[in-house]
């Protein structure tokens, strides 16, 4: 390189380097100054995570570091995506790959908007090779990916060799990303061999659950090739050989691969030994909400702006305001506006279950809101006075126009059903007359009473706004509702005349995807062609796409399965959407209100666990996913079965130590008794003792705790779990459940036991008691209905928390002659004789709890022995279980054998206690570890 090339290069390179560069196209686009730090900061802390110096020691032997990114629906991810791009920039990676997008125009949007941000320094083109050229795109698709990606080997050498880092952005698609790896392999990493550098490659991939996720069905590495799903199998490509698989192609090439997704459930799913499970760090992007600071770091932030620069999600949507944003219930009548998906077509309706009224309903809806949207901005053209005009620039074409607004209808995943909406819709608008508009303003005219109410309901939710100013932050006098004659003049002049109905979906019939751009045709600039529509859509808005101004949607879509992830997904009406938050609707049934509040809690319990995991250091945690009884996390990966928090309302420690081990458990509960026996606090006879004191949540977790065997002990996967659960209820080491679980320490392979094992039991125990102080987001009871109990009473909580009584029980076997049971029989003057029961080989007992007796009021067993010694009585559920409020028992079975007598335990444990379900996949249900 000659010393002119070099100071070109140099005079090319912004002196603070790419993220600074970055900064300034943040700072250009308006984004408020904290919420710029705030983006900085976490794009700094992944980057440095990430991807190392090439002589770094932490590479693994394959030199591979996969992670992955947990954003939230429509909060804006790819800030944050090129954020990272340029800090790993700037600590020397050289080779970039962005996966942008299974569609087109989702690539194209996103190759657009990174090559402007991040392209921000002077002279870009002689800093950085870039491809493909945003402005050869259509040539692109005509020509196919190769040409998109081609580069000369020459090209790729002088770059390498000068420091100029070469970026891609490439569909990900199964042809995109074969071309773009055989550009990497054939061309980029034999320049970068030439030239004497490492290549460090970082892989980012935009919504990294959608295609990336490896199929479970076909354990990776086993089998033919061809059997995987391609697209993840493409994305392992891009580093390695697959003649050689489970390294990067060569000693020369170090690659990071960051997923990035909003919904991660089958991400952290998937089995540990897919080449893209994120294995060595993880991090949750913040959003800005009403609390938080830059540091320590929180999942949200509060900003300067207020409401206004808020991520208005299901905080929101969910919480403050679920009762004046979510329509389950429409205004001025009692009945419900409950959409069932089974429920048939009437005269009147369309398919999936949506009739007419509730499409002109939310539409009357819609058109209030935007005319009163309209109202706020007095000096700016609303969609029908903008659509003649023409405006000599740009910027007087922003300045000029009205803000966007939008409604969605999504009915259903079926195209036909977009276009029956859509054609039921325009029906209604036109009228009997076909007129554009004139079914509208003849509905508007004749019944007025119906569009009444919800100028109302828009002065109740602005209301609700300003009272929480304290929660939602400043409030702009601009909130401003006008009276119904201004609203009724401006949806007549310019809403109705100016909006449209449109069907987007994958169709070829469809409309064009939403423009809300000022469009230019050569001589001069066009108000945005969607500047008010109604669009009718379903998956194709489920993804990637954002719905400017959205103002109303009507969701009836329902399934009979529900995955968290997918319908997660379909939340459009999600954003920052604040300045108008006030007018913002969703019409949805209840239960599907229920499951988005479900969802949501899920979410923030994954997500609490990722904040946790990026404050401590060492080897990642397997991640609880959680589900529910009425939906799945996530329908790509095969074979999840749920597994429950609590461990039951009858639980029972079958396992036994070794016969003719010395058994410290007899010791235990025999001195228990032995010292009730000195203050009178035992009563019992032949069939067992029970303690008259009870002991508390906590004092019941230590008693268990302190059983002792010789085959378990503490089990990683339940550490694993127990440490989730502490992060999803925010325990510290300060508090007194800490930590739940408190296994001893194996000393060698410990027989797992799950929720057999008293000390997960004890664990239970124990974070009952912390969520008796917490209104923890994630858990529910184990009521039927069950209820959250973010929005539960604790105060009731508390006074309706289980004391337990502790019992042991004897039996018919021969009596005991020696030992701390003889001890205590002689203390309380009765013949101790265990009980015979059945075991395994394994010295295991065969069976649980012992069999049960009819009586007059149904049926007594074991799991209610302290009832029938003490002449208890206390309510229970028809099952026999202990119903809320009820005092708890701890059941010890004294067991015969002949090499010595044994200890099993059961709990009967009252309901009323915290409760989740977590997604277990088939691999992870298997232990497999994280692969190296």
């Amino acid at each position: 390189m000659t010393a002119s090339e070099s100071e070109t290069i140099r005079l090319a390179r912004s002196p603070q380097g790419w993220l600074a560069d970055y900064e300034n196209a943040l700072v250009a686009s308006g984004l408020g100054e904290i919420s710029r730090q705030v983006i900085l900061e976490d794009a700094r802390y992944i980057a440095d995570q990430a991807a190392f110096d090439a002589a770094d020691s932490r590479w693994h032997a394959s030199r591979v570091r996969t992670g992955a990114v947990m954003g939230a629906v429509q909060s804006g991810k790819t800030a944050s995506m090129i954020g990272v791009v340029a800090r790993s920039l700037d600590n020397g990676v050289n080779v970039v790959v962005v996966l942008a997008g299974t569609q087109v125009s989702l690539w194209q949007q996103s190759l657009n908007r990174i090559q402007a941000q991040l392209d921000g320094g002077a002279r870009p083109m002689l800093r950085r090779l870039f491809l493909p050229n945003p402005d050869t795109i259509g040539a692109e698709r005509r020509a196919g990916p190769a040409a998109a990606y081609g580069v000369a080997e020459g090209q790729a050498r002088r770059a390498l060799e000068r420091g100029r880092p070469i970026i891609f952005v490439a569909m990900k698609q199964v042809d995109h990303l074969l071309h773009l790896g055989q550009v990497l392999h054939k061309t980029i990493y034999p320049a970068a061999e030439a030239a004497g550098v490492p290549v460090r490659l970082l892989v980012v991939d935009d919504e990294a659950d959608d295609s990336s996720v490896a199929d479970d069905g076909v354990p990776w590495g086993v089998g033919d090739l061809d059997e995987y799903k391609q697209i993840p199998r493409r994305i392992v490509d891009l580093w390695e050989a697959r003649n050689e698989p489970g390294r990067t192609v060569s000693g020369n090439v170090f690659a990071t691969y960051v997923a990035y997704t909003a919904t991660p459930q089958a991400n952290f799913l998937q089995d540990p030994q897919n080449p893209l499970s994120p294995r060595d760090f993880v991090a949750s992007l913040r959003t800005p909400g009403p609390r938080g600071g830059v540091e320590p770091r929180e999942l949200t932030y509060r900003v300067e702006e207020g409401l206004t620069g808020w991520y208005t999600g299901a905080d929101v949507f969910y919480g403050a305001l679920a009762n004046v944003l979510c329509v389950a219930e429409r205004p001025g009548r009692r009945e419900p506006l409950d959409v069932q998906a089974d429920r048939p077509t009437v005269a009147n309706g369309t398919p999936n279950g949506i009739d007419v009224d509730e499409i002109v309903d939310a539409t009357r809806a819609f058109l209030v809101a935007s005319a009163i949207r309209l109202s706020r901005s007095p000096d700016r053209l609303g969609p029908a006075s903008a659509r003649p005009r023409t405006f000599p620039s740009r910027d007087d074409a922003v300045r000029g126009v009205a803000a966007v607004s939008s409604m969605l209808i999504h009915p259903s995943s079926a195209m036909e059903s977009h276009f029956e909406v859509a054609a039921r819709l325009q029906s209604w608008w036109d009228g009997p007359s076909g007129e554009p508009g004139a079914g509208v303003l003849s509905d508007l005219l004749d019944d007025e009473t119906a569009w009444l109410p919800w100028l109302e309901s828009f002065q109740a939710s602005r209301d609700a706004v300003a009272s929480g100013v304290d929660d939602f932050g400043a409030v702009s006098g601009r909130r401003h509702v006008p009276a119904w004659d201004e609203v009724k003049h401006l949806i007549e002049t310019e809403i109705v005349p100016g909006t449209s109905v449109a069907v987007v979906n994958s169709d070829p019939n469809a409309d064009e995807r939403p423009s809300y751009e000022p469009s230019y045709d050569g001589a001069c600039w066009h108000a945005p062609r969607n500047h008010s529509t109604i669009f009718v859509s379903g998956n194709v808005m489920s993804r990637g796409l954002t719905l400017e101004g959205l103002l109303t949607t009507l969701f009836t879509r329902r399934s009979s399965a529900p995955l968290a992830d997918t319908q997660m997904q379909m939340q459009r009406w999600f954003g920052y959407r604040g300045a108008y938050i006030d007018l913002c609707r969703v019409f949805l049934s209840r239960a599907q209100l229920e499951l988005f509040t479900r969802y949501a809690d899920a979410d923030h319990a994954l997500r609490s666990q990722v904040l946790a995991a990026m404050q401590s250091s060492g080897v990642l945690p397997d991640f609880t996913v959680l589900q529910g009884h009425a939906f799945q996390a996530t329908g790509k990966i095969s074979g999840l079965t749920g597994k429950q928090l609590r461990p039951g309302s009858r639980p029972f420690v079958r396992h036994l130590n070794p016969p003719g081990e010395t058994d410290d458990n007899v010791a235990l509960v025999a001195e228990f008794f032995l010292g009730r026996s000195a203050t009178g606090n035992v009563s019992g006879d032949r069939r067992g003792l029970v303690s008259l004191d009870t002991l508390s949540l906590l004092e019941c977790a230590d008693l268990l705790d302190q059983l002792r065997y010789h085959d378990h002990a503490a089990v990683a996967a339940e550490a694993d779990r127990w440490r989730a659960a502490e992060r999803q209820v925010s325990l510290s080491r300060g508090d007194p459940e800490f930590p739940l679980y408190r296994a001893p320490a194996s000393s060698g392979l410990s027989e797992e036991l799950g929720s057999r094992s008293p000390y997960a039991i004890a664990a239970y125990l124990r974070l009952w008691s912390a969520c008796l102080d917490r209104n923890v987001r994630g858990l529910l009871t184990d009521d039927t209905p069950p209820q959250r109990w973010s929005l539960l009473n604790l105060d009731m909580k508390r006074a309706n928390q289980p004391r337990f009584r502790i019992g042991v029980r004897f039996g018919a076997a021969p009596p005991v002659k020696a030992g701390p049971f003889a001890a205590l029989g002689e203390a309380m003057r009765l013949e101790v004789r265990p009980m015979a029961r059945r075991s395994h080989a394994t010295g295991e007992l065969a069976a649980e709890w012992g069999s049960r007796k009819p009586t007059d009021s149904g049926y007594v067993g074991d799991d209610l022995f302290d009832a029938t010694v003490l002449g208890l009585n206390f309510a229970v559920h028809p099952d026999g279980s202990r119903m809320e409020g009820a005092p708890g028992l701890v059941l010890f079975h004294l067991v015969h054998r002949e090499a010595g007598d044994g200890i099993a335990v059961g709990l009967s444990i009252p309901s009323g206690g915290p409760d989740h379900t977590e997604a277990v996949s088939p691999a992870r249900r298997r232990g497999t570890p994280y692969a190296e």
